[in-house]
């Protein structure tokens, strides 16, 4: 009888990005700024390492990016990968960092593509993925529901209709679908600029992800004034974890 062989999880974080919004552009790219003394890319990084079931981590950057060099000494880099091989676009991107894992990733096993901006990402989270998508074909990714009234516009900014919020979810990282399934869509996507996420390009080919509740702490570096949250989030992080001992 044939032994069944478990899947890896393997995570790719896009970070070839400019940060076109963040207000400190032209200086450092927002996925190398200092949030509590480490990078931003380096706390988006390390949950990643430090979790068992992870296999290894691929950092995509544009060339001529020298920010790796902010990662700390301490980072554990037995399980991480560095390349320079950023594309046009996020889909691109994405693709490359898959392909630097030919050779180590099977067609079955799963890829979670998580933003280099999005430092606040916990091993509980993963967990909560991997456990929420493992046995789903179709993959899935974090998301939370909305919580405000949602009013569509017209080209002149006037209301058009207002959306059932009761259906509708903001979309996270990591995002985990099948390496066989996440490579083909990427493929026939990689030069579209409106593909910002995984999912939307696996919906392209009729697959429906599972969204998986996550918390609102897991948001997205965009405006200088988001390092300030972030920071703040830290922060009472450290004083539960004080409070425990």
């Amino acid at each position: 009888m044939a032994v069944k062989i478990s899947p890896s999880y393997f995570v790719v974080i896009p970070a070839a990005g400019k940060g076109t919004r963040f207000g400190a552009q032209g200086k450092v790219a927002k996925q190398h700024v200092d949030l509590g003394g480490k990078s931003v890319l380096q706390r988006s990084i390390e949950p990643f390492l430090e979790h068992k079931k992870i296999h290894g981590v691929v950092v995509v950057l544009s060339g001529g990016d020298t920010g790796a060099k902010r990662l700390t000494e301490d980072i554990d880099r037995s399980k991480l990968t560095i390349v320079s091989s950023g594309g046009e676009t996020r889909a691109e991107t994405v693709l490359n960092g898959i392909k630097s894992l030919d050779g180590e990733v099977c067609d079955t096993d799963w890829i979670l593509v998580h933003d280099a901006a999005r430092p606040l990402i916990t091993a509980e989270l993963i967990d909560r993925l991997i456990e929420g998508v493992a046995n789903y074909s179709d993959g899935g990714l974090l998301a939370c529901r909305l919580v405000d009234t949602i009013k569509q516009s017209d080209d002149r900014d006037q209301v058009v209709s207002t959306a059932d919020r009761k259906k509708l979810w903001s979309a996270q990282t990591p995002q985990m679908f099948r390496r066989v399934a996440l490579e083909d869509a990427l493929e026939k996507t990689k030069h579209l600029d409106e593909i910002t996420d995984e999912s939307s390009a696996v919906e392209r080919m009729g697959m429906k992800p599972r969204l998986i509740e996550s918390e609102a702490d897991n948001f997205k570096i965009t405006y200088e004034c988001d390092l300030d949250r972030a920071q703040l989030v830290l922060q009472q992080r450290s004083f539960r974890k004080a409070d425990k001992k």
